[in-house]
């Protein structure tokens, strides 16, 4: 009921905006009566505030709708007013034509300007990747590991200071979450990638999904009346070797706009961990070495039309295809209360993966007018498909390696994910006199269709064991509206109100055991900016929002997945989305930008590691059980004074503090915690061929959910070569030089402690090169005297 009168409500307000509306017609011609194309034609009010904006067509021709009244009519070139005239409408005008004095053909200016690295904007931060040589050859994971005020670890991606957030790419809000986020991510590679966007309190227009903000991912697009592309190639050298080959070809040439590439990567990596549980009577101490390999073709195709002077349409369309392959050996080392050996539990396992994903994007952008009225729609298919077979067996042995009798397990662990998700937008800009007004909404359709089947091998025959296999299906249907108003209260002070109202039905069931869990909730997410521009180099902004975050589908499965027989991870189907307020106050002062700001998430998701003294079994199992409440201030700082070195600096000081509602299970916590990071670039040579880059990052011991995270830090460099005109890129970098980027996490459960270490292989050597290749494609002249308005609607 809610979202019908939602929608009513828009349609009225667009029928009011429209009725009682009269046209303004005419064409534009200069002396000789050659047509004038993409000539600017202003309708001002007689204080000389502009009502409506309109370009002329291909044949000269306009069209104005507006209100009856007395106007002024412009039509200008460049900066230059080069007829006026006042016009009376009171009914729909013809002007007939309107012969221009003195138009002269511009010739085509080309500006290139290099941007910043790091560019600091009153809503978010922009990382350019394209400039970084860090990110350089890599995917997109390394490309986010270089992006201040983001950290990937442990299969995660979070912002510093606050929990979990969005991904989008290209405005596109990808459905996907942890590990399953992680995979799509390293499809993509950073040399595609053009910068990447931090929204820390996104506008009402985006999802409100994601605790904390959101991260957009901006590909690279092709560039207008060119034809051009790229050949690139990268070897990385960590404990094992990862190669990558690629290339892309783009073109853009009237009304077409072609963009694709391909990427292929092979190698592998070896990740280490230790977990050690501190029970009362003894201790477990486990190694989990592992080398995982990559196997992976990944592609994108993207085809954009301008099917008229006001309308664009495209398709989009990104697939990857992958095979990785994990092999581990778990060692776990029983040590007695008197810290002697007590015997041991070894299981090498070998995890085989086959992933596909596909995504389909149809979109169409219609412009109104030249002063910001636009409609947009997108259309979007993904799926996720993944199976998993892990094949493992355990035994046990005394300390002088004898096997125990009867203690030997062996078993294959099979999964299956297959994810389909359909959504649907719209987006309508309306700018008015008085405010710029934005409006839309959003319809979302998921369907997640799982799996396990646990086939018990210890005699050499596969036996089916039910009680360990499930089979789960999750459906998840969101419908979404959203008003957003922009109001310039005066020269310097801005306000932007806006509210999204999300209501969502989900079912999950398990096939196995019988059982349906199902939701259905409404909620309204507020947005609140003000903006005070102090001068030209002073800027205050206090902003507000709400957001939700609901749990994966992998933690909605309750299926087992076994590391060993005494070790197991399932899901939750009982989980309930958490809901965070956010709160800053920022100040922008020339390369200065600082903020404070407050966050309270209720409800939160973690994964907890369920132990017990009268047993050795260690369940992970998600739970929504806690609260978490956050502090901070952010201080961020550029260098760019000197014309050979740039240098970003942000430092972030933070208090955490997780309530816990089991507190028989899992303790309250809470930590004070700093950090910094610097990205340093340098020129070595006046052509700018020649650039190295030296960043640090630390962070003090943190808290992560009801985790307690230890300090970190590391230290990254590279060199970048520019050859051949700058068409032919080499870089070589060096990550994690002192391979210091290790981290503990401690959990205490049941008053036993847990303390997991974990080591992700960051230590490495890349060496990439790249060739940019291109030329520039002629374009038929025709008789028009306006080049510079005419790019405007490009």
């Amino acid at each position: 009921m809610e979202r019908k009168v939602c929608f009513i409500v828009i349609l009225s307000f667009s029928q009011f905006i429209f009725s009682q509306q009269f046209k303004v017609t005419g064409k534009v011609i200069n002396k000789k009566n050659d047509i004038i194309e993409f000539a600017e034609v202003l309708l001002m009010s007689k204080d000389s505030t502009i009502i409506k904006n309109e370009l002329s067509d291909e044949k000269g021709l306009f069209s104005i709708n507006t209100e009856n009244g007395a106007y002024i009519l412009q039509i200008k070139r460049l900066k230059d007013i080069v007829y006026t005239k006042n016009i009376e409408i009171n009914k729909n005008v013809d002007l007939g034509n309107i012969t221009i004095e003195n138009i002269q053909d511009i010739k085509e200016v080309v500006l290139n300007s290099r941007k910043k690295l790091i560019e600091r904007k009153v809503d978010r931060l922009v990382f350019n990747v394209e400039n970084s040589i860090s990110a350089t050859g890599g995917d997109a994971t390394d490309a986010l590991r270089n992006t201040p005020n983001i950290r990937v670890q442990n299969e995660q991606i979070s912002m510093i200071g606050k929990n979990g957030m969005s991904l989008m790419i290209d405005d596109r809000m990808v459905q996907l979450s942890g590990e399953e986020l992680i995979n799509f991510l390293r499809t993509i590679k950073s040399d595609d990638i053009k910068s990447i966007e931090v929204i820390t309190n996104p506008p009402a227009k985006y999802d409100a999904e994601g605790n904390s903000g959101i991260v957009n991912i901006k590909l690279k697009k092709a560039e207008k009346n060119s034809i051009s592309g790229n050949l690139k190639s990268s070897y990385t050298q960590a404990t094992y070797a990862l190669g990558n080959i690629g290339g892309g070809l783009n073109y853009q040439k009237g009304k077409l706009t072609v963009t694709s590439n391909i990427n292929y990567s092979n190698g592998s990596f070896a990740p280490y961990q230790e977990y050690t549980l501190s029970y009362p009577n003894y201790t477990w101490f486990e190694t989990n070495r592992t080398r995982s390999f990559q196997n992976s073709l990944s592609g994108r195709l993207a085809l954009d039309y301008q099917v008229s002077k006001k309308t664009t349409m495209g398709i989009e369309y990104m697939g990857a295809l992958s095979k990785p392959l994990r092999k581990g050996n778990n060692t776990s080392h029983i040590y007695n209360s008197i810290k002697t050996l007590d015997s041991l539990v070894i299981t090498p396992s070998r995890i085989e993966m086959n992933r596909r994903t596909h995504s389909l994007n149809l979109h169409s952008v219609t412009k109104l007018d030249s002063l910001g009225k636009q409609f947009s729609v997108d259309v979007d298919y993904f799926k996720y498909i993944s199976d998993t077979n892990n094949d493992f067996n355990t035994n046990t042995f005394l300390p002088d390696n004898t096997p125990v009798f009867n203690r030997y397990i062996a078993a294959s662990n099979i999964s299956n994910q297959n994810v389909d998700i359909y959504s649907a937008k719209m987006d309508y800009e309306f700018p008015l006199q008085w405010a710029n007004l934005s409006f839309g909404a959003k319809v979302s359709f998921i369907n997640n269709n799982s799996g396990a089947s646990y086939f018990d091998t210890t005699n050499m025959v596969s036996v089916f064991d039910p009680t360990k296999s499930n089979i789960f299906n999750y459906k998840e249907n969101t419908q979404a509206v959203y008003f957003s108003g922009l109001k310039n209260l005066s020269e310097k002070w801005d306000i932007q109100l806006g509210l999204r109202l999300e209501n969502t039905q989900t079912k999950g069931y398990s096939e196995t055991v019988n059982e349906t869990t199902k939701n259905n909730y409404t909620k309204l997410f507020p947005t609140f900016y003000l903006t005070y521009k102090a001068n030209e180099n002073s800027t205050f902004g206090l902003n507000y929002n709400k957001r939700i975050d609901r749990p994966g589908y992998s933690k909605l499965n309750p299926f087992r997945f076994y590391s060993s027989s005494y070790n197991y991870s399932e899901g939750n189907p009982f989980l309930q989305p958490f809901f965070t307020d956010n709160i800053e106050f920022s100040h922008i002062y020339k390369n200065f930008y600082t903020a404070i700001y407050g966050s309270y998430l209720k409800n939160g998701i973690d994964e907890v590691t369920y132990v017990s003294n009268g047993s050795i079994s260690q369940i992970v199992k998600p739970n929504n059980f806690y609260d978490q409440k956050t502090v901070g201030l952010i201080e961020s700082f550029t260098f760019n004074k000197l014309t050979f070195w740039e240098s970003n600096n942000q430092l972030n000081v933070y208090y955490s503090k997780t309530t816990s509602e089991i507190l028989n299970t899992v303790p309250n916590i809470d930590n004070w915690t700093m950090s910094f990071n610097s990205n340093n670039s340098f020129n070595l040579n006046k052509s700018k061929t020649i650039k190295v880059e030296l960043n640090f990052n630390y962070q003090s011991p943190s808290v992560a959910g009801s985790y307690k995270l230890s300090s970190f830090y590391y230290f990254d460099t590279g060199f970048k070569f520019l050859f051949l005109k700058n068409k032919l890129q080499t870089a070589v970098n060096f990550m994690d030089i002192f391979r210091t980027n290790k981290t503990t996490f401690t959990q205490i459960v049941s008053g036993i402690k847990q303390e997991n270490y974990n080591y992700s292989d960051t230590q490495k050597f890349r060496i990439s090169v790249v060739w940019n290749f291109g030329k520039a494609i002629k374009t038929e002249k025709k008789q028009r005297s306006n080049e510079e308005e005419k790019t405007r609607t490009t």
